[in-house]
């Protein structure tokens, strides 16, 4: 009989959809669903509860060796760094993380030394190190740096001449380029290129031929002078970039250096042997550890 009745056909029963009116209102919620949701929400007012009791009854006096490895930061409770290094010790092995150490410090190492060859490749090319670069002027002269001015120290005898010396007279020059760092010209050249440029002007007369070639010197020694600041420019420019170059990889090699110190610190502070530290990290230099002499065997 009773499998007469499983031959039977039955009516087959659906669930209620959403009214067409609601289905503003979203999906229609089912007593499965219902059942979830309110299972976890007296699971969260349970937790809820919990925690206000044990926060009530707490005890200010409370210690846990927990509480040395963790911190609360910015609102947030969380783990040492410290901690999770050792965790992670654990969980991969010791052997592992003296070998990730072991990588990271031959990393720094090389490019520690990439940056310091490439550092002594600049000084060997740059002129004047230890001066700043001078940048060029539009009209090719440099009488006016705009980086750190470069000195020149003369050397006398007594503090009288030091106070009472001349630097126009020093150097056998006019008072108005005794200032200059270049083409500082002494008063024999001034003369001579006065008198050129005045018998350059008392001659008046000049033949037609003479007065092109006149035209064409002039053309080409603009075009030289043009040529010649350019050039001028192009150099200061790419002696700044160089200089600015050899300031950023000194700066690196320091850190470089820093880093080394530590990735070495820890890695000798991870061997064994007691040991106690007896000043901690400052100014990015690592701590300092002392360790027991143990007799050699």
């Amino acid at each position: 009989m009773s499998s007469l009745r499983n031959a039977v056909k039955r009516v087959t029963h659906k669930e209620r959809s959403q009214p067409i009116a609601r289905q503003k209102l979203g999906l229609l919620e089912k007593k499965k669903d219902y059942k979830v949701r309110s299972i976890d929400y007296h699971r969260k007012q349970d937790e809820l509860r919990n925690l206000k009791q044990k926060a009530s009854e707490r005890n200010p006096d409370e210690f846990y060796f927990g509480m040395k490895n963790a911190e609360v930061k910015t609102g947030r409770h969380r783990k040492l760094e410290a901690w999770t290094a050792k965790e992670r010790e654990e969980e991969i092995g010791p052997e592992a993380v003296r070998l990730m150490k072991t990588q990271d410090l031959g990393y720094v190492r090389m490019k520690a030394m990439v940056d310091l060859r490439k550092v002594e490749r600049l000084e060997a090319s740059l002129h004047l190190l230890g001066d700043a670069p001078v940048d060029e002027e539009e009209d090719g002269e440099c009488d006016a740096p705009r980086g750190k001015r470069r000195k020149h120290t003369i050397f006398v005898g007594t503090a009288k001449q030091a106070t009472s010396f001349n630097v126009a007279k020093h150097f056998d020059t006019v008072p108005e380029m005794a200032g200059r760092v270049f083409n500082r010209p002494r008063k024999e050249q001034l003369i001579q290129m006065a008198a050129a440029t005045t018998n350059n002007n008392n001659h008046d007369e000049y033949d037609e031929e003479q007065q092109q070639r006149k035209d064409i010197s002039m053309k080409d020694s603009i075009r030289e002078e043009k040529c010649i600041r350019k050039l001028r420019r192009s150099v200061a420019k790419a002696r700044s970039s160089a200089y600015r170059e050899l300031e950023a990889r000194k700066k690196r090699i320091d850190l470089l250096k820093h880093t080394e110190s530590h990735l070495v610190m820890e890695k000798v502070v991870a061997s064994k042997g007691r040991k106690r530290k007896i000043k901690a990290a400052e100014d990015g230099k690592p701590a300092v550890y002392k360790f027991r002499r143990r007799r050699a065997r």
